[in-house]
Order: C-alpha cells, then structure tokens, then sequence
C-alpha cells in the first residue's frame, strides 16, 4: 500500500483540460493503495474554485501549497505534512527537473518524486548550454526520479533544451472515452446553433489564446468561403468564455456577408453530441502543443482531424491515416486541406474511421491507465532497488 501526494500548481477547479488528469491521478493514487482514499493526497496552488469537482465530494486529504514558490518555510510545511501522512510517492504538475523541495520531501520519506508535464520544459538550446543544464542535472541533490510526457515533441524539449537524460522519461499519451465520444450521424449542432442544414461544419474546440491558431483558421474560412465561393462549408468554433474573447475574430470578416457561416459558440459542455454532427476537425496551433485531447475526442467521434505541423500533433493527427497536416500559421493550407477533404467526401471518412479504430485499440482512458500506472511503478522499482 502506497500512500500518495498529487500536486498542482493552480487553483482548484482550473477548467477542462485538466479535470480527466485529476481524475487519471485519483484512481491511480487508489490503485496503488489497493482502494484506501485515505492514502491519496492533493495539493492546489489555492482553493479559490471551491472544492475539486473531479474529486469526491467527501474527499479531503487536501493541502493548499504553492509548488513554484522556491521559499524554504513554504517547502518545510509541505515537508512536514508529507511526514505526518507517511507518503511515499509524489507527483507534481509542471516542474523543473531539480529544485531544492525534493530534498527536503526525500528526508521526510518519499521514494519517489515524478513530474507530469503538459507544457514545454524549455526551449532548445546550444549546444555549450545544452552542456550546463545537463551537468546541473546530472550533478544535482535535489532532482526528480522522472519525468512523464504526454508525447515525444514535448519530451524532445526537456532532453535537447534542459539536459534531462532519457532514462528520466517516460511518455503517456492522452486517452479518450470512446464509450462517451463516439460516431452517431446528428443534426444537433445545425439546430442548437443554427447552422445551415446544407453545409457541412468544420470545428475547433479550445482557448482563444494566440497560440491556439483561431486566427489562421478565420484566414482559412474566409478563404474557402469568400475567394474561393465554397457553398458547402460552414465554421464552428467552441472554447471562447464571453464575447471579447471572440470579437478580435469576428472583425475579421466584418461586412464580407458570411457571418451566417462562423459561428462562436461559446465555452461548451455538449461537446460529444456537436462533434457528431460535423464533417472534421480542426487543430490549427501555431504556438506549442502537445497531445491536446480534442485531438483523440473528434477523431473518437469519427471525425478527421486537420492539424498544424506542430510539436505533438504529428504524433496525435496522422498524416494521410487519420487527417491532414499544415504548416503552422499558413491558412492557405489549411484551406487546401479542408478543400481536399470536403471535395473528396469518401477520403474524409475513411480517415475518420481509421482515427476512431486508433482510438479505440491505443488511446482509450484505459490505455492511458495503464501506461500512466507503469510509469509510476517503474519509478518507484528504482528508487527500492
């Protein structure tokens, strides 16, 4: 039985993305402590969003701790709590590979500390610096066991830009509920949102940030739409919390009388039955990405997926498999993708099957679980060995 300490640098509640990770954590914490809650622990930078709602509602092994704030009596009362609850395993969301609270957590007992990365570590970096961060990690007292990645790209910046050796790392894909995303012919989102019934819809499902690409994709859609007349394509794009978020975008074609044919639609919670009534997927990033999970949910769904040639989603989106690829930022391409697929129907569903089958056979939750429980073990063998 290993008791177990999950921490996260925000605070509770921080939105989609992460609830299925706290959820992945909880039921891995219970696995190793055959079934006991009382052996798992969380820790959030605050809990200013209320109580986790990914965590049963009875659920309270919870601390508030900052794990990016670097001072000592901030790390001696995470030290001493870890202690007092005898845990043993430790993972923290987003870390550097050393930093001086790992000593002091291993003299309060935990054999393992692990780091769950869903961002860039680093940038790349020359090789003389390259050459320093290695030493200071190879060198260092105070570092992690391991490192897990939800793809290789992300995995390439921790070992090329900040030194870590491959033998720290670990990668585990996201998963998806192919049970919840799933293919069914809809028309929910032309009702629900008013879309046209004869045009086929492309979706985007994420932040509104820069990095993000909505901008490109507006580019793609008013090349489709206005210079090249497209009649049979409509744009629906999910993930904007209020109207400033979205109006930067809607300026954009202001006037050019296709305002019909993009639609915002909000930050959702009826994602499952909007992908089911769409033609494809979109993942335009032209900042970093991972192996973001709108990837494994449209394609769950039975869409195809047209993605920017960008850091994981090579990994995520296979090209001529499972969807098409762009180069990031280049909204000509996109458009072409999205032509060849809306003029080549059988194509579009032929990669949509293929990427419905993948999800099914290597990137369902339950895949997800096991490799994320191997990687945890793995570890922590080689801290008792």
């Amino acid at each position: 039985m290993v008791r177990s300490l999950f921490l996260l640098p925000f605070a509770s509640n921080p939105g989609y993305a992460i609830s299925p990770l706290e959820v992945l954590f909880y039921e891995t914490g219970l696995e190793l402590a055959d079934s006991d809650s009382s052996c798992v622990h969380f820790g959030y930078q605050s809990f200013l969003g209320g109580h986790p709602k990914s965590l049963p509602r009875s659920f309270d092994n919870l601390i508030e701790f900052d794990v990016r704030d670097r001072d000592r009596s901030n790390a001696e009362r995470l030290a001493r709590y870890v202690k007092e609850n005898n845990i043993r395993f430790v993972l923290a969301f987003d870390v550097q590979p050393v930093h001086p609270l790992y000593k002091l957590l291993r003299r309060a007992g935990v054999s393992a500390i692990v780091a769950y990365l869903g961002a860039p570590i680093s940038s790349l970096m020359p090789t003389w610096k390259l050459m320093l961060k290695r030493l200071e990690v190879a060198i260092s007292q105070s570092k992690l066991d391991g490192m897990i990645f939800e793809s290789r790209a992300m995995a390439d910046f921790a070992v090329n830009g900040r030194g870590v050796p491959e033998r720290m790392i670990t990668i585990v894909p996201l998963g998806v509920d192919t049970k919840l995303f799933h293919p069914e012919r809809s028309e929910y989102a032309h009702n629900e949102l008013g879309l046209p019934r004869d045009r086929k819809i492309v979706i985007y499902s994420g932040h509104m940030e820069a990095r993000k690409g909505v901008r490109t994709l507006v580019e793609a859609a008013i090349d489709l739409l206005v210079r090249r007349g497209r009649t049979d394509a409509s744009f629906l794009i999910c993930g904007n919390r209020n109207v400033d978020e979205s109006r930067e975008y809607e300026s954009m074609y202001t006037g050019m009388g296709i305002d019909q044919f993009i639609k915002f639609g909000g930050y959702r919670s009826d994602m499952v039955r909007l992908y089911q009534s769409c033609f494809c997927g979109v993942i335009p990033s032209s900042g970093w990405d991972s192996f973001p999970r709108t990837s494994l949910e449209m394609a769950a769904s039975g869409l195809p997926v047209v993605a920017s040639r960008l850091g994981g989603l090579p990994e995520a989106v296979l090209e001529h498999k499972t969807g098409l690829l762009f180069e990031p930022g280049n909204a000509k391409q996109l458009a072409d993708c999205l032509e060849t697929l809306l003029d080549r129907p059988n194509l579009a569903s032929q990669y949509g099957q293929h990427g419905r089958a993948r999800c099914e056979t290597g990137f369902s939750l339950e895949a997800q679980r096991k490799r994320f429980k191997a990687a945890i073990l793995k570890y922590m063998a080689r801290e008792e060995s």
